[in-house]
């Protein structure tokens, strides 16, 4: 099966990446803290181990399934002589294209409160066979992997992993978060709610009870990123997605994202994609 020996495999350049680690390379790949270059979603299937992921100490052992983000800090410290995982990865372009962003973004907030979750049994073999389906198109039938379908595919594990920590918030035996990833967790419910209309730190910082200066340093801590740049991801992944899919104005979507003039709203968009509104919009 095919294996990670390098983070370059995950570059740019392959949208879908999928195997199994068979002979425990994962251990010498993350062996020190290594920023994610793409999202990388792990099931282990054997053994155990203990994790850091971006500060935070995580165990994990068979039916544990874990979601690296890209840019987060991850490191094995301690993994048994029969560890393995099967994985898959996608490139940090890909999950950010507007159309998907948009969609995922509901299930974003218990994903960063939460990246490792234990499966259920039945779960768990579903994750299982659903990765192997997906390792032996890229090994016997690679010419099947549009773009569409890639883009499909992550959106499928999105879903398919909101419904499983819906199930697992059902369950009595909750985990205990420290408070730092309770801050994490009430800001994105937050920012979810209002990043339309409010782009002001200040504004989150009150509703959270917190300073504004408190509130970033913890954001910044635990998700390695600003709440600046969470919350204008937001802004320009939605603004994208109009200016795509929809026949709407640029003044419309502008009015619709709580901007005061089609002027600053281009801005705006500018100072974070490079170019104007209607040059994204005309762009092949």
């Amino acid at each position: 099966m095919r294996q990670i020996n390098s983070l370059s495999e995950l570059s740019d350049n392959i949208d879908i990446f999928t195997g199994i680690d068979i002979t425990g390379n994962f251990k010498k790949l993350f062996g020190n803290p290594v920023q994610m270059p793409g999202c990388l979603f792990m099931l282990c299937i054997r053994g155990n181990c203990s994790i850091t992921l971006h500060m935070n100490s995580y165990k994990l052992q068979e039916g544990s399934l874990i979601v690296v983000f890209p840019n987060l800090f991850f490191q094995i410290n301690e993994q048994s002589h029969d560890c393995r995982f099967i994985f898959i990865s996608f490139t940090q372009k890909l999950m950010e294209d507007p159309s998907l962003f948009s969609k995922a973004i509901v299930h974003m907030p218990s994903i960063f409160e939460k990246p490792v979750i234990q499966l259920e049994p039945k779960i768990q073999r579903i994750f299982y066979d659903y990765f192997m389906v997906l390792i032996r198109i890229s090994r016997d039938a690679p010419e099947m992997y549009s773009i569409e379908h890639i883009k499909m595919t992550y959106m499928q594990l999105i879903i398919g992993l909101g419904r499983a920590y819906k199930e697992n918030d059902i369950n009595p035996k909750k985990h205990h978060y420290n408070r730092n990833n309770e801050i994490v967790k009430d800001l994105m419910r937050f920012v979810i709610e209002n990043y339309r209309q409010e782009r002001n730190i200040s504004f989150y910082a009150d509703k959270m009870h917190l300073s504004p200066q408190h509130l970033s340093t913890t954001i910044k801590k635990v998700t390695g990123k600003t709440l600046t740049e969470i919350i204008s991801t937001m802004v320009i992944k939605e603004a994208q997605a109009k200016l795509r899919s929809t026949e709407l104005t640029i003044q419309e979507i502008a009015y619709s994202l709580n901007f005061p003039d089609i002027s600053f709203f281009g801005k705006y968009f500018k100072r974070y994609t490079g170019m104007s509104p209607k040059q994204y919009r005309n762009m092949e």
